[in-house]
């Protein structure tokens, strides 16, 4: 099969997966998970959904397919949101929440199309995709079990959350430098990793109206990008 074909094959399975991932835990979950599970259900989606780096890297040969499959599950993300979709399938609610499921593949077009301009490596992509994925995500996860004190200036961060985002950043951020990039953590890599973990939980955390799913993953992209 046509590496950009298998792409949007494993792209599509991908989701699927993750969606009927969410869709069980909203199902199966209520009698042990109570309110919980429509958090974790969404977050099923926003962390599995940023390992799609992996097709993007390894599979697509083209920009063009990932760009147009980004912009359908953008589409498709506001037509379940907009339809009540999103409860049936996460039990999620609060349409408001949601605009950021369709917000994150449209920061992931910005990060590719930036990168044919010739700004940034798909590195600093990697970085961003799975930074803001698993960072956004584990902090709303770990901040809404264990996080009591509010993060002074924020609407609904913790300090739990926070410092999760941060320290979840660093570690995708320096291990994508490792595995694809520098051949060794030097101070200034190492550095370069800590300023781009505490600059992201930043703006996640103070990022007005809701835009984080934006804000998040360009910043990430730029700072990253630094060595």
């Amino acid at each position: 099969m046509h590496g950009d074909a298998l792409g949007l094959v494993l792209s599509v399975s991908l989701i699927a997966l993750c969606l009927g991932l969410s869709f069980a835990v909203i199902k199966l979950g209520k009698g042990r998970l109570g309110s919980s599970r429509a958090e974790i259900a969404r977050k099923i989606v926003h962390i599995g959904v940023s390992n799609w780096f992996f097709i993007y890297y390894y599979v697509f040969e083209s920009a063009l397919w990932p760009i147009l499959g980004l912009a359908a599950f953008a589409i498709l993300n506001a037509l379940l949101n907009v339809s009540g979709g999103f409860h049936v399938l996460m039990g999620q609610e609060s349409t408001k929440r949601n605009w950021g499921l369709v917000q994150y593949p449209i920061a992931i077009i910005v990060l590719i199309v930036l990168n044919l301009l010739g700004l940034g490596t798909k590195v600093s992509v990697g970085c961003a995709i799975l930074g803001m994925g698993y960072g956004d995500g584990l902090a709303a996860l770990v901040g809404h079990r264990f996080g009591k004190r509010p993060l002074k200036g924020s609407r609904d961060k913790t300090v739990v959350g926070f410092l999760t985002m941060a320290i979840v950043t660093f570690v995708v951020v320096l291990a994508m430098k490792l595995f694809y990039g520098s051949a060794y953590a030097t101070i200034l890599v190492v550095l370069a990793c800590v300023a781009t973990a505490l600059a992201s939980a930043l703006i996640e955390a103070y990022t007005p109206f809701g835009l984080d799913n934006l804000s998040v993953p360009i910043a990430i992209f730029f700072l990253s990008g630094l060595v």
